[in-house]
């Protein structure tokens, strides 16, 4: 039976006026209604940031960047970033996934949408199965092959065959992350906490996305104050801006293909403009990151000056940030502890060659994800393991380099032509290994480098 009211009938205020009357407290102050300070809103700085960004849409339009599905999209964050904003600090993180699924709707269609909600509802609700860590990843796998099978063509079906790429690039290292998490958390996670790492709506329009940390995550959520988090994504989707126009200048502009080096000037270019293609991924990053910003998320940068690198170590510290992170913690913080009675400068060998066969694995891994098809080639062998030689190595030095006492900071003529030669030694054996990944062939990459140091 409904609760009979015992109260006394009286004037009854109007819908709309009561609604204004529980709101306005937390308009006023958000604290007030247990929200964190970071999230108190301040509209006419809001009115800055919002205007930023609609000229970097400008921009966007304008030089037709990274295609229609990104403009969309960027188009569907505008219209909720306000609403968003707006939104109690209990409710933000739904209004995420809601905007992550509206976009996935608006650029993929509804077919796709429904697929990538009912695989993404299986995977995640095995996570939450009430036995041991084990079967739980057990199944997890189990899954994962059977949607391997739809993704390769093995087995036939009639779903729309873009939402497989798209479940690929939204769980296949996200779950690892999460995975890892769960075994060693002692309560259950979050629900809306686990779906909306898992629904980046940035991801969407890029395949190859950065590798965020799951507790990374939820500590930069609204970790400081809004407006300056939306301030510093506005930064990185800045810098991302200039990162991808420079791709395509360097793309349409400068870049040729490898059978036209005739001599060491046109080998020079290529080398140099092949690998600055890398700024697509860096730009696509960075981009990335600083949408997220705009919704509470301030996550660290994707890279680091990556082009001023003086030695491997220091290269791989400053490219790709996050996937250095998670390879830190997956494989090479487990490979340490079980060979922590071991000699230090063997562990870390070791360590680190585990590092560099992961990362070769787990990129053919992403390969089949996103193309349909396992790419396990000599180049692929060749790029990952002298670059893990080369770290290994530099690694070795490092450790038995002596301390030495601080000095000034001030660079020195010396010490500055010291550091540039160590830079472009790097960049050029980077720029070499680069083109060997990228060619058609280890054949015809050294019929190149032949023909490029031929005066």
């Amino acid at each position: 039976m409904w609760p009979i009211n015992t109260k006394p009938a009286g004037p009854q205020r109007a819908p709309h006026r009561r609604f204004l009357k529980d709101f306005a407290p937390l308009a006023a102050n958000p604290s007030a209604a247990g929200e964190p300070e970071n999230c108190r809103r301040n509209w006419r700085q809001f009115l800055r940031i919002f205007l930023h960004l609609a000229v970097l849409f400008g921009v966007f339009l304008r030089f037709r960047l990274e295609g229609r599905g990104f403009q969309l999209l960027v188009a569907v964050a505008m219209a909720a970033l306000p609403i968003h904003y707006a939104l109690p600090y209990r409710l933000k993180k739904i209004g995420f996934v809601a905007i992550s699924l509206v976009g996935l709707g608006v650029v993929f269609g509804g077919a796709v949408m429904l697929t990538i909600v009912a695989a993404a509802t299986l995977l995640i609700g095995i996570c939450y199965v009430p036995v041991r860590w084990g079967i739980r990843a057990s199944l997890v796998g189990a899954v994962a092959l059977g949607v391997a099978s739809l993704r390769s063509g093995t087995v036939h079906s009639t779903l729309p065959a873009m939402a497989w790429p798209l479940l690929g690039t939204m769980f296949m290292f996200r779950m690892i992350v999460l995975l890892y998490e769960l075994r060693h958390v002692q309560k259950p996670e979050r629900l809306e906490d686990v779906v909306s790492y898992f629904f980046l709506f940035p991801n969407l329009t890029f395949l190859h996305f950065p590798v965020v940390d799951y507790r990374t995550f939820l500590r930069g959520y609204f970790a400081s104050e809004i407006h300056q988090t939306q301030r510093n994504g506005l930064k990185l989707m800045t810098r991302a801006t200039f990162h991808l126009l420079a791709y395509r200048l360097v793309y349409h502009r400068i870049y040729f293909p490898m059978a036209d080096v005739r001599d060491p000037a046109t080998l020079a270019v290529f080398l140099t403009a092949n690998y600055l293609l890398y700024l697509r991924v860096s730009g696509q990053f960075h981009m990335a990151a600083g949408m997220l910003h705009l919704f509470g998320f301030s996550l660290p940068e994707t890279h680091h000056n990556y082009l001023l690198a003086t030695s491997f170590t220091d290269y791989w510290r400053r490219i790709n940030i996050y996937w250095k992170d998670f390879m830190i913690r997956v494989v090479f913080n487990p490979v340490m502890f079980a060979l922590k009675r071991r000699p230090r400068g063997l562990s870390f060998a070791v360590a680190t060659g585990v590092v560099f066969v992961t990362t070769w694995v787990l990129h053919g891994y992403q390969s089949f994800w996103i193309r349909g098809a396992w790419e396990f080639t000599t180049r692929d062998a060749l790029f990952w393991g002298i670059l893990g030689v080369l770290v290994t190595i530099n690694v070795q030095f490092d450790l038995r380099r002596t301390k030495r006492p601080a000095k000034a900071d001030a660079f020195t003529p010396r010490r500055l032509a010291i550091r540039g030669l160590k830079t472009a030694a790097t960049l050029t054996t980077l720029m070499l290994l680069w083109s060997l990944w990228y060619s058609p062939s280890v054949t015809e990459w050294l019929g190149m480098l032949s023909r490029g140091l031929t005066f």
